[in-house]
């Protein structure tokens, strides 16, 4: 019986995703002869609310009129906190997935196998991987979550994912119209009470995505239900989409946000620097540290994945992408929020009184009880929540970076002598 013929790439990419499409592009663009393998078909489903920051653009070398999917620009987020709804200025565009994730893998100009499963993948003594009848040096895992090819390395995971529902569905635009917040494609956020997570109701013309995220997927469920009643009391979604709201509607998934530790399992390149392994945005787990925006750190790493690559520098692959302006705003941006998270976990008593007593002091013993950290926030600071909220959903920076880091630093030391709580503090999703 005659051997089966296998097709020799320089790399393999797996999973066809905004992340490993961008690689793919960024790699034939510079003269690689790349594959990209999915198990789905595309255009497929792809449960995701589809919200792009500003950045976007330029990682994808795209200018937003050459994208020929719809697009719904929006320049007003509308953000509901404890009672309390504003409607921010800030710039950001709503895509479909079903549309996005199509048109940028057909651009990439790879060669496509699409609905093909990978249950297993090997490796043979030349130092080539081997995949569904195709084989080459560099293997790079772009397939979400659970792609298989995180699987070999399994990366650092110092803390679980986040747990979503969510629901896209098609509805009468009239009804649509009528009902939603503000104008086409201004998205509608929910953020939960207790700063575990948001809930969004976004608009689409003849379409809604609505959904829940918090950062115990066990919690999701109940948020869902919460966001629910609250986006139908306020009137915002037509009244005969509701059952497409109910929980048995609703989907489920998982995944990642950006730790520092991520970045170690980031790639396994050979000793001679000719092959190996490198993972890409869900697969090694980048997505924004608060508002888990998922699609930039995709494409982000996708292209520096390539770059490396490409120049001959496989294992500086780690170095670079930490090296991004953008994985140093989200390491800053983790660093805010495990502060953020400390800060919440201590004694709400002595955070108050170390404010403005000695080390050693202690509260008069007719002093009233403190109060939960949430109820430390008046209206400017509820003001200052959702404003900063809608503003890093638009994929704003945060200012002076050389500032906010030394800040960081001396609130870090301050939470670590002042508070030193002895389990570690929650995790906080905003």
């Amino acid at each position: 019986m005659p051997a089966v013929k296998t097709e020799v790439m320089d790399v393999i990419v797996v999973g066809g995703g905004p992340a490993g499409s961008a690689c793919a592009h960024f790699l034939e663009r510079g003269g690689a002869r790349v594959a990209v393998v999915d198990r789905a078909e595309f255009p497929r489903v792809k449960l995701c609310g589809g919200w792009l920051s500003a950045p976007i653009w330029d990682a994808l070398a795209l200018a937003p009129g050459d994208y020929p999917g719809r697009l719904w620009e929006w320049n007003t987020c509308h953000v509901a906190y404890r009672g309390e709804t504003r409607s921010i200025a800030c710039r950001g565009w709503f895509i479909r997935r079903y549309e996005l994730d199509d048109f940028l893998l057909r651009r990439s100009g790879a060669e496509l196998h699409l609905g093909v499963q990978v249950p297993d993948i090997t490796r043979d003594d030349d130092g080539l991987w081997s995949i569904a009848g195709l084989r080459a040096r560099f293997l790079v895992g772009a397939g979400g979550t659970h792609c298989p090819v995180a699987r070999l390395g399994a990366p650092p995971r110092p803390q679980g994912p986040v747990g979503v529902q969510e629901h896209e569905f098609p509805a009468d635009p009239a009804a649509v119209a009528r009902a939603r917040a503000g104008g086409d494609g201004e998205p509608e956020l929910l953020l939960h009470d207790d700063l575990r997570g948001y809930s969004w109701n976004v608009p689409k013309t003849d379409w809604l995505n609505v959904g829940s995220g918090t950062v115990e997927p066990g919690e999701v469920r109940a948020a869902w239900q919460q966001a629910r009643a609250h986006f139908l009391a306020a009137g915002h979604v037509p009244s005969d989409a509701a059952p497409e709201l109910e929980p048995k509607a609703m989907k489920g998934y998982a995944y990642y946000l950006f730790d520092p530790a991520h970045l170690d399992g980031a790639a396994a390149i050979d000793g001679d620097g000719r092959g190996g392994r490198l993972l890409v945005g869900d697969s090694l787990g980048l997505a924004q540290p608060l508002t888990a925006e998922g699609i930039l750190p995709a494409v982000v790493s996708g292209r520096v994945c390539a770059e490396v690559i490409l120049a001959g520098e496989p294992a500086r692959y780690p170095e670079r992408l930490a090296a991004h302006p953008l994985i140093g705003e989200y390491r800053r941006v983790f660093r805010l929020r495990e502060a953020a998270a400390a800060w919440r976990a201590a004694p709400a008593g002595r955070v108050q009184a170390d404010a403005s007593s000695p080390p050693d002091a202690s509260p008069p013993p007719d002093a009233p009880a403190p109060s939960a950290a949430p109820s430390r926030l008046g209206r400017l600071g509820r003001r200052a929540i959702a404003t900063g909220f809608a503003w890093m959903f638009s994929g704003a920076r945060l200012p002076a970076p050389p500032i906010v880091d030394l800040a960081l630093s001396g609130a870090e030391r301050w939470l670590g002598r002042r508070s030193a709580p002895k389990t570690p503090a929650p995790r906080a999703a905003i």
